[in-house]
């Protein structure tokens, strides 16, 4: 998995936070910034497109000035909403499941965290018409679930599935700058949440990424804690902390069971043939088969017939 660069010490440098600091897996201390610096680096913020965004979403409301500029507006606006969702304090919590990595980025570690700051917020006003027991997320459920994917609408019937187990199912794309397919987290006063970008529009990365968080929900998020699960196809399994192979091998063996994986032809010789006539035995989408063979392979260039490209937002958004 990858990192986080962002230490909880600057985060409550930024929201002046009097509450002690919350340990974030895979960060190391740092000095925090003076207010200057603090500054420089909001202004930096405030020039990317991921704030831009932000604006346009209203997430941030930048205040018009006299002299009209838009960088200190928007700079001022960011600072603003980074006190406010110090109320949101999962935003900020113990991010699980991401290994250090140099490849992350300030601005991938900002944009996910003010994503998952945002989800914190939608998930306390999430309408749920029936309390959540992790006993529900059993064998039977999953089955019928995967079950949905030979359907044309499956994703849609999907999410509708999960919301009636009284899981707060939200579909938020990332901002710019972030790598990151999906999250789970369930924080106090407020139903377990499963949320989606839908970054790659494909039936193979929306069913495993859906699975993935749903294992998650099920052997980790029971209860309410301060964990939040954030997870990206491109993490490297081989990297991968206990908590997420354990939701790997879930959605692994929830879409195709292990012992029929391990006998099957698609397994062993990888043909499209072989993947289509598991997928008709299996009664799901070829999409899972063809994905699980691009995923551990690890060559995305094959099947690309077969993995559902732009077959998902059709389906939940209509576009």
């Amino acid at each position: 998995m990858t990192a986080f660069t962002l230490s909880q010490q600057w985060v409550s440098k930024v929201t002046m936070s009097e509450e002690p600091d919350i340990p974030v897996v895979g960060a190391a201390p740092v000095t925090p910034p003076t207010r200057d610096e603090l500054q420089v680096m909001l202004d930096e913020l405030s020039r990317t497109e991921t704030v831009r965004e932000m604006s346009r979403r209203k997430w941030i409301h930048p205040a018009a000035t006299p002299l009209k500029n838009h960088v200190a507006e928007r700079s001022h606006a960011l600072m603003s909403f980074l006190m406010g969702q110090h109320e949101a304090a999962p935003a900020y919590a113990m991010f699980k499941g991401r290994r250090p990595s140099a490849e992350q980025t300030l601005l991938d570690d900002f944009a996910t965290r003010v994503w998952v700051g945002h989800l914190t917020q939608k998930a306390r006003d999430c309408p749920m018409t029936k309390a959540f027991h992790p006993s529900s997320i059993d064998r039977r459920f999953l089955a019928s679930l995967v079950q949905l994917s030979s359907r044309v609408d499956g994703p849609a019937r999907a999410l509708d599935a999960v919301r009636e187990l009284g899981i707060c199912v939200i579909l938020e794309s990332g901002l710019p700058g972030m790598s990151v397919d999906g999250a789970s987290f369930h924080v106090a006063g407020a139903p377990p949440v499963v949320a989606l970008t839908v970054r790659h529009d494909r039936l193979d990365n929306f069913w495993f990424t859906l699975f993935h968080e749903l294992g998650h929900i099920a052997l980790h998020l029971g209860d309410p804690s301060d964990d939040i699960f954030v997870d990206a196809e491109e993490d490297n399994e081989s990297d991968a902390v206990e908590a997420e192979a354990e939701a790997n091998a879930f959605a692994k063996d929830s879409l195709i069971p292990r012992n029929i994986w391990l006998r099957s032809e698609a397994y062993r010789l990888g043909s499209e043939a072989s993947v289509v006539a598991l997928a008709r035995q299996l009664g799901i989408h070829p999409a899972i088969v063809a994905g699980r063979i691009r995923y551990e392979r690890r060559d995305f260039r094959i099947f690309n017939d077969l993995i559902g490209r732009a077959l998902v937002r059709e389906v939940i958004f209509g576009v």
